[in-house]
């Protein structure tokens, strides 16, 4: 599982090497040959890093489509905004990591300007020399659909629709993301060869009836991928797919079963972390219930049951941002907690009590939890992990999206089959940037 594209880690090496580029030839301007003696070097690695890290945070590394030039310039400005402030942090704590004030404000203007400019020049040299691979997709379903959409919704994959073969769609319809139907699925080899496309996906519909066996033998003796539309989904979507997902992967394969080893570890390091959250917290939530029992009558906290790892259920608590006798109009007091993100804070206590994890699927009350696992098949499966305050699903919906509770578990699915450190790291990073509120873009 890649957690970011190839061309989004290209570009993160390269803007890091030219923001150290920038900070280093600042030091020797401002200071000449001692710009890097006496522990320098590594308050301007540090500062590189900052540059990097505050791109991630204000999202310029989710895709490279920019929705113009101005709102480029706009997010850099956020960006080293970011960096300054962390340099003027590190001069008032008396930290060692500090870059000289010229120093900075010089390679601040000059890495401006070479950011801008590379963020431009490097979307015309994926275009011109690194081109999207072209993929042919072999039937039409609504699998091959999404992934034709999300291909065309993040050009930083780098790769294209080519077109669709199928023999129930007359030859030039339009599909998906602007694909047309370029001719029958017996047509494979020569129309393969004309597009001289490098990956063939095949729908599920014609994997059951009209799968042209010979041509897709021959496609992969020639080098061309041949991968089923489940499995492309999973890459392309990063969610598994519940409408090719067969039971025998889960009985026979074994396909979704979570290393023992990687939960002990996750609850070990989820422990602590929630150990020392807790003790930060604490404060915070008394001052809210304070607050919160001051502004309107009833109690500071709601508390509902909900369903934990193995569907075992536990009780969690949240912070009551709405009157008791109105719960659809919120408080006062409940406009700020929920616009700084305080609303869910009592449940780190449940992840100190071992019955959630930081990340992990949303948890869902129990009467919930019972009636999809009655609906949807694979639901159950999404249990053999801990609930968590934050977690794959949530970084990946946005606010345009409709609440959908089968593509909510697949994202669910997606997290249990490729859970680690790693990932928790990346989900954690990405709940940080939505909870700053000087982070959101």
């Amino acid at each position: 599982m890649k957690l970011l594209p190839e061309r989004i880690s290209v570009l993160v090496l390269s803007e890091f090497l030219l923001s150290l580029a920038c900070f280093i030839g600042s030091g020797l301007v401002v200071f000449g040959a001692d710009g890097l003696a006496h522990g320098r070097l590594r308050g301007l690695i540090v500062a590189a890093l900052s540059v990097v890290v505050s791109c991630f945070f204000s999202g310029l590394y989710r895709n490279l489509q920019s929705r113009s030039r101005v709102g480029l310039m706009l997010q850099l400005c956020g960006v080293f905004g970011i960096v300054l402030l962390l340099q003027g942090s590190f001069a008032y704590f008396g930290a060692a990591l500090e870059v000289a004030r010229w120093v900075t404000l010089l390679a601040v203007v000059t890495n401006f300007g070479v950011m801008f400019g590379w963020r431009l020049l490097y979307a015309k040299l994926l275009r011109t020399l690194f081109p999207a691979a072209p993929i042919l997709f072999l039937g039409v379903d609504e699998v091959v659909c999404e992934i034709a959409e999300e291909i065309a919704a993040r050009p930083e994959l780098g790769f294209s629709v080519a077109g669709y073969l199928s023999d129930t769609h007359a030859p030039g319809s339009e599909i998906a993301a602007g694909g047309k139907v370029l001719g029958r699925t017996g047509e494979l080899n020569a129309i393969a060869g004309r597009l001289r496309v490098r990956r063939i996906i095949a729908g599920m519909d014609e994997m059951r009836q009209h799968l042209p066996v010979a041509a897709l033998v021959a496609a992969k003796r020639k080098g061309i991928v041949v991968e089923e539309a489940g499995t492309a989904y999973e890459m392309i979507c990063r969610r598994v797919s519940s409408r090719t997902f067969r039971p025998s992967q889960i009985i026979f394969a074994n396909e979704l079963a979570v290393s023992p080893g990687v939960m002990a570890l996750q609850s070990i390091y989820c422990n602590l972390l929630g150990l020392m959250a807790f003790i930060c917290a604490v404060p915070v939530l008394a001052l809210a219930r304070i607050v919160i029992r001051l502004s309107s009558r009833g109690s500071a906290l709601i508390s509902e049951q909900y369903a934990g790892l193995n569907g075992i259920p536990f009780i969690a608590s949240r912070l009551r941002c709405t009157y008791t006798d109105n719960p659809q109009k919120v408080t006062p007091a409940g406009r700020w907690i929920r616009a700084l993100h305080l609303e869910y804070l009592p449940r780190i206590g449940n992840v100190v009590r071992g019955e959630m994890s930081l990340v992990g699927p949303a948890p869902v009350r129990l009467e919930f939890a019972e009636h999809l696992a009655t609906l949807i098949p694979m639901y159950r499966q999404r249990q053999t992990v801990k609930p968590g305050l934050t977690g794959w699903t949530q970084i990946q919906a946005t606010e345009t999206d409709l609440p959908d509770a089968i593509r909510e578990v697949e994202s669910d699915l997606y997290y249990t089959k490729h859970i680690s450190i790693t990932l928790d790291a990346y989900i954690l990073l990405h709940a940080l940037r939505g909870v700053l509120p000087f982070l959101e873009e």
